[in-house]
């Protein structure tokens, strides 16, 4: 009986020390965590300054309150003091538009696994908290998922993996826990033959009992093409649609697309399309109106 108890236990030991996880992507459920944002909601596991901050480092501390006796400080008043630890502006001296509000225009956004939702602007991402929908403090796009910045844009899939793709001339694909894959980053012909040029927004489409899982790439400019997954015949057709002659009415340029999984409800899915301030909320015969325009448009072609 103790030879099945013991392993579980050792198991439930590790998930409370951060030796071996400093910086692991947060996910919920966790007794406690280590990623460079515990500190700020008090999530850390009790080894965490131990284990992931040995040296004065403003790294997971920015803007921690001041406090006597440590021998570098990482509040934004250490700067009048000279009292900063060295790499304060690295991880804490944001670069400008820091303010996520204060410009319409956004990279991407896409909605993980666990339903948090990241949004990539300039040089920097934050994470929107699903229930309590709180923001958190903005990431370094290249410190802290390992890419170039600004990136093109991002989506997840919607299939059982949920892994998330992050676009920037190539691509890199990410786990539910937005760790890297290995082998990236890889030219985008490689999974979507024949998607070339700037893409401003791609929205993920789940499959159904007829149609492949599905996404839609959106280029600068007023052009769209679409990819279903696992689908030969589709992939390889390469016509692009201008959205303002087949879709009238349709907000342009496209600047950002969403999907979301909603598991109540009669959709799976909700899908939203951003035109700078503007956000249009599509239901399924808008997608399916998109696919058979694509179609349409690449059979008369061949």
């Amino acid at each position: 009986m103790m030879e099945k108890i013991i392993p579980i236990m050792i198991f439930h030991r590790t998930l409370l020390l951060c030796v071996g996880r400093c910086g692991e992507a947060f996910t919920r459920g966790q007794p406690c965590t280590c990623d460079f944002d515990c500190m700020q909601h008090n999530e850390c596991c009790p080894d965490f300054e131990a284990s992931c901050t040995a040296a004065p480092s403003c790294r997971g501390h920015c803007d921690e309150p001041f406090r006597r006796g440590r021998p570098c400080d990482c509040d934004r008043q250490c700067v009048l003091f000279n009292t900063c630890c060295h790499d304060y502006q690295l991880h804490c001296d944001m670069p400008s538009g820091t303010d996520l509000c204060s410009d319409p225009f956004i990279d991407g956004l896409t909605a993980l696994n666990n339903g948090t939702i990241l949004i990539f602007k300039g040089e920097l991402f934050w994470s929107v908290e699903p229930v309590s929908h709180s923001v958190g403090s903005p990431q370094r796009i290249t410190e802290t998922l390992g890419i170039p910045s600004p990136i093109d844009t991002a989506f997840t899939r919607t299939d059982c993996n949920r892994n998330t793709y992050i676009i920037k001339d190539q691509y890199w694909q990410f786990d539910g826990n937005m760790v890297m894959k290995p082998g990236f980053p890889k030219p985008l012909n490689s999974e979507f033959p024949g998607l070339t040029g700037s893409i401003s927004a791609a929205l993920a489409v789940p499959a159904t009992s007829s149609r492949a899982e599905t996404v839609f790439f959106f280029k600068k400019g007023e052009f769209y093409r679409i990819n279903p997954f696992r689908s030969l015949k589709y992939t390889l057709l390469s016509a692009e649609i201008n959205i303002r002659v087949s879709l009238k009415a349709f907000p342009t340029p496209v600047t950002a697309a969403l999907s979301m999984h909603t598991p109540q409800g009669s959709d799976r899915y909700q899908h939203f399309i951003f035109s700078g301030r503007k956000a249009s909320r599509l239901d399924s015969s808008s997608l399916l109106k998109w696919r058979n325009s694509f179609l349409n448009k690449c059979y008369s072609e061949s």
